[in-house]
């Protein structure tokens, strides 16, 4: 049985929106205690970045600009996927120093500057991220990663014991799991983008939706290399395509395989879609500060 989750809101009434929070006064020992910031001397800017908001894009601009990223794109991880994440960990973050120049530029004042995506399609994207066809084969062979303990944990919550990896999961059942979930326990995939270093005083935020305009501005601002489309090279995530509304609430209802074809049409979510819907709901209580920050930033272009 499924629910009729199409255009309802939680208690009928009008949803009152996001609502500002007051930022805590900055303080760079608690801002670096998650998502380090990206910086490098020779780059005038430090670049604040969350999971699922573009950090790929993100972080291989900043190599770019720093001369690193074809060294970091050659570097291989036997244990780690995502190549140019590993070198980030185990490269390019890994000295002793980095901490410490990183805390020194933010107490000199050094522009900061952050992509915040629309919270409604990453809190989709992070629903995909538990849906990894290797979970079936790390099941089998007894072998953990963050991502699998991840579902995991929704599949307990869902089902209130322990079932196959292979047993689905909702949007709505996630959002569920997110909503009940304690933000400060949660696998940094699945938390807000709003972090401690929101609070810095000379940060800029900018739509993610902008990034090619904003980083060419970033560019003529402070002398920094220009990219040409494509020169960043291609992304890793799943492909989406244009599904009829219906077809993608039914969908969501539902749940994505975990083990799809390459037939298989993925939906393109967007906030338009969920407005009034359950999802929206939960996703409003669960990004109120994401939301209001996203909604107060201009369109660049």
């Amino acid at each position: 049985m499924f629910f009729d989750l199409s255009r309802k809101s939680v208690t009928g009434e009008p949803d009152p929106g996001p609502q500002v929070i007051a930022i805590p006064e900055f303080s760079p020992n608690e801002a670096l205690q998650q998502r380090l910031p990206h910086y490098h001397p020779d780059i005038p800017v430090l670049v604040a970045w969350a999971q699922k908001a573009g950090c790929t894009s993100v972080l291989k601009w900043f190599l770019f600009q720093a001369g690193l990223l074809e060294e970091a794109i050659r570097f291989i991880s036997p244990d780690v996927s995502l190549d140019v994440h590993a070198y980030e960990d185990q490269v390019f973050k890994a000295g002793a120093d980095y901490k410490a120049s990183v805390f020194a530029a933010l107490e000199a004042g050094l522009p900061l500057v952050n992509f915040v995506r629309c919270p409604y399609q990453r809190a989709f994207s992070s629903y995909l991220q538990i849906h990894n066809r290797f979970f079936i084969n790390q099941e089998r062979k007894g072998i953990d990663s963050p991502g699998f303990r991840v579902r995991r944990s929704v599949l307990r919550f869902v089902y209130g014991e322990h079932v196959s990896v292979e047993y689905p999961i909702s949007f709505y059942e996630y959002l569920q799991w997110l909503e009940q979930s304690s933000p400060a326990e949660l696998d940094p995939h699945h938390s807000p983008q709003h972090s401690a270093i929101y609070a810095y005083p000379n940060i800029r935020h900018y739509r993610l939706e902008d990034f090619a305009a904003v980083t060419a501005r970033l560019a003529r601002e402070y002398g920094l290399k220009t990219v040409e489309e494509g020169q960043l090279g291609a992304g890793h995530h799943r492909e989406k395509s244009e599904v009829p509304l219906a077809v993608t609430m039914k969908l969501l209802q539902r749940s994505v395989p975990l083990n799809a074809s390459p037939q298989f049409q993925l939906p393109q979510v967007t906030r338009e879609m969920l407005a009034g819907t359950e999802f929206a709901a939960i996703i409003q209580r669960v990004f109120r500060d994401d939301i209001a920050l996203y909604d107060s930033l201009p369109i660049e272009g």
